[in-house]
């Protein structure tokens, strides 16, 4: 099975990250999902830093000592997105993407997929926001990025060119009807809350970064 990852500015952090860790970051896209696939056998040798599309718990036992990043969308607009994606760019191998071609669906039924329901929160493994180093906001990500900067104490991180956007889109955010809005609301409420206390966390760190300035 291959698993649907939800759209959240990854693709821009990696180049990020590749150009502060260079060779010694290791893309796990697919080697490593889950906690009980980890091995150290896998992890390859001298990496300070692992990206790709796991759960959150699964590398817990090999690194207790990790600092989790991770970054989250407000839910509607990551599954539009992961939708239009897989009209746009097909992965017949993705389950969910080779649904939405052989079925047809449409939005509100690519929103009643199981895998497509909280996506975020089933990958973030059921950890609060205070057990990760780093949340960034999709939708603030020049903001995010120097949060990024201070919190795990590197150098002033400079935004690069969003990377895997959809060159379709006309504004920041995809046209929905209050309808169609509400709905694919209610059927993602956890991610929903996640995403807010991101808002709020980020919220936090600038009125500190700020009072400290003046």
């Amino acid at each position: 099975m291959r698993r649907s990852a939800p759209k959240c500015a990854g693709t821009s952090f990696r180049k990020i990250l590749d150009s502060i860790f260079g060779r010694h970051i290791w893309h796990n896209y697919g080697d490593v999902f889950t906690r009980e696939q980890a091995r150290t056998k896998i992890v390859p040798g001298k990496i300070r830093a692992i990206h790709g599309h796991f759960i959150a718990d699964a590398f817990d036992d090999l690194f207790p000592r990790r600092r989790l990043i991770t970054w989250v969308r407000h839910p509607v607009e990551r599954l539009v997105s992961n939708y239009y994606h897989y009209l746009r760019a097909p992965d017949m191998r993705d389950d969910c993407c080779r649904m939405v071609h052989e079925r047809r669906l449409g939005l509100r039924d690519f929103a009643d997929l199981d895998w497509m329901r909280n996506m975020s929160t089933r990958y973030l493994a059921g950890k609060p926001i205070e057990d990760f180093a780093f949340v960034g906001v999709a939708e603030r990500f020049g903001e995010s990025l120097e949060a990024f900067s201070r919190a795990l104490g590197f150098r002033r991180v400079l935004a690069m060119p969003r990377e895997n956007v959809n060159p379709g889109r006309a504004s920041d955010r995809y046209p929905l009807s209050p309808a169609d809005h509400s709905c694919l609301l209610e059927r993602n409420q956890l991610d929903l809350d996640w995403y807010e206390k991101a808002c709020r966390r980020l919220d936090q760190r600038e009125r500190v970064e700020t009072s400290q300035v003046a």
